[in-house]
């Protein structure tokens, strides 16, 4: 049966529950997963940083890091991925909490589940 078909007449879930048994997919899956987080990562940082009115250079200086690392991280073509201390202090310059949370394999393919920061207070 070709992929097409097993699509065909089922929810994304099914068939994405069915193609995760390849190792291929599987991996394939996971990097874009890494993608979409970085961007996620990058966009909230960058958009939350120009909404204080701050620059990458004082961002920086508040989260005890380098001006070049912030442009790493808000850079969407770069596969830089930073740290959870990085993210932690990142997070604390700019007002904000980090939420971190494992979702079980079914529901991690799902629309629903978002990356969010929300303010620390």
């Amino acid at each position: 049966m070709s992929p097409k078909e097993k699509w065909m007449g089922s929810g994304i879930e099914e068939f994405v529950a069915q193609e995760m048994k390849d190792p291929a997919f599987r991996m394939a899956f996971s990097e874009a997963r890494t993608k979409r987080i970085k961007k996620a990562l990058g966009e909230m940082i960058r958009k939350a940083r120009e909404s204080q009115g701050l620059s990458q250079a004082a961002l920086s200086k508040r989260a005890k890091t380098t001006q070049a690392v912030i442009s790493r991280i808000e850079n969407l073509n770069t596969p830089y991925l930073p740290s959870v201390g990085v993210l932690a202090r990142l997070a604390g310059a700019l007002g904000a909490h980090i939420e971190i949370a494992f979702i079980p394999g079914e529901r991690a393919i799902s629309s629903k589940d978002r990356l969010r920061v929300s303010s620390g207070t």
